[in-house]
């Protein structure tokens, strides 16, 4: 194994477990509480979304984070980050991208415009390691169309 063929994997075994880790605990947190908490009512209470019944909004959140996190666990123990394709995390990667903007929407509709910006920055992040993911899983289909026609 090269160097440069260690350093792919742990980058992708890297991205894999960040997000495995995040989203695990972010959404199995939320829906240990079963309710929305007092802060998460607070919140949105001035807000067009406090109309809304605030258990179920949060619990959504909660299972997005959860089923993103499972993707993740899933796509870690498929060895996605040891073979040259990642399906699975990539989905994973394209759905958080949509859970970070809901949730930057949330912190944008209720001013909390730090929070707004780290969700930018989470987004970027995010989209980041989805473009290094698929860049690197079409070059693995490219290199092995290569050896096909040259075995040929």
């Amino acid at each position: 194994m090269t160097t440069c063929n260690l350093a792919r994997i742990l980058m992708r075994f890297s991205i894999t477990l960040l997000f495995a880790v995040t989203f695990v605990l972010a959404g199995f947190g939320k829906l240990l509480d079963a309710s929305a908490p007092d802060w998460f009512v607070q919140q949105f209470a001035e807000t067009p979304l406090g109309v809304l019944p605030q258990t179920p909004l949060f619990l959504s959140l909660a299972l997005g984070e959860s089923l993103l996190g499972l993707g993740a666990v899933i796509s870690l123990f498929r060895g996605e980050w040891f073979r040259q394709r990642a399906p699975l995390l990539k989905l994973v990667l394209a759905g958080s991208l949509l859970m970070f903007v809901a949730l930057g929407f949330g912190a944008r509709l209720s001013h909390k415009y730090e929070d707004a910006a780290s969700h930018v920055m989470y987004f970027t992040g995010t989209l980041l390691a989805l473009v290094v993911i698929d860049r690197d899983d079409r070059l693995a289909v490219s290199s092995e169309a290569k050896q096909t026609v040259l075995a040929e």
